[in-house]
């Protein structure tokens, strides 16, 4: 048997919880196993597999924990630092656009800085290990500042949106969305299969494309919220078709 620990600060709990379901699911594929527990001011998060198993649960837990960094302990910085008096859901959203912003080139330094073993203290690392990428991002937040004043035009809002996601590498090639009821369906065909996902309201959509970041976006049908439909144009340059409305013709 093969088992290792690592912990977090009780205060920065959230980095481990937030990725808590990704480490179980991944653990699972290699019958990996973990468990959490808090103990004084730490949180531990142990991981056991049989011996063969080894390498297969140290790359999962490596990857779930670059993901950790990059993005959970990455919005967590930038917020702190990107203090705005914008609109809540206006700042969520660019909060989420800042986090994704260059983040295959962030995963690439973390995979190099990362290294798995017993007992390492993950906010040891982030405060002694990610300099480098702590002063990218405390860079992203001064450049936000001086440019907040332009962040209340929803014109020059969208532009930087769209400026900051050009910097991202797309998930999907093609993704078409459909409103049903004030709720949207996105799909499109990814290279292991098809995507098939249901947004509740616009700002989920817009975490969704965020993330997903499509080179070609499609609304199929049109968008009721004028707002909403000028966002996914402006940002993601979408197209209109109308699909749906044909087949119904037909």
């Amino acid at each position: 048997m093969f088992q290792i620990t690592v912990s977090v600060d009780a205060s920065k709990a959230d980095w481990l919880y937030s990725v808590e379901d990704v480490i179980k699911s991944k653990l699972e594929e290699c019958s990996a196993v973990s468990a959490l527990n808090l103990s004084g001011r730490r949180l531990y998060c142990g991981f056991g597999c049989e011996t063969e198993s080894r390498t297969l649960m140290l790359a999962a837990i490596k990857e779930c924990l670059i993901e950790m960094y990059a993005v959970y302990t990455k919005f967590d910085y930038i917020k702190q630092n990107l203090l705005l008096g914008l609109p809540t859901a206006r700042y969520e959203l660019l909060l989420r656009t800042l986090v994704a912003f260059d983040r295959e080139n962030e995963h690439k330094l973390l995979a190099k800085l990362i290294k798995v073993e017993d007992g390492m203290a993950l906010d040891g690392i982030f405060n002694f290990k990610l300099g480098e990428l702590k002063d990218r991002w405390l860079e992203i937040c001064k450049l936000t500042k001086s440019n907040g004043a332009y962040l209340y035009d929803n014109a020059t809002y969208n532009e930087l949106l769209r400026f900051l996601i050009s910097a991202v590498d797309p998930k999907i090639n093609k993704l078409t969305v459909y409103e049903a009821d004030g709720k949207y369906r996105l799909t499109g065909a990814l290279k292991t299969g098809t995507l098939d996902l249901n947004a509740g309201d616009g700002m989920e959509l817009m975490y969704y494309l965020i993330d997903l970041a499509p080179l070609e976006l499609i609304i199929d049908g049109g968008i009721s919220n004028r707002e909403l439909s000028d966002r996914l144009i402006g940002i993601f340059d979408a197209k209109t078709s109308d699909t749906r409305k044909n087949k119904t013709k037909k």
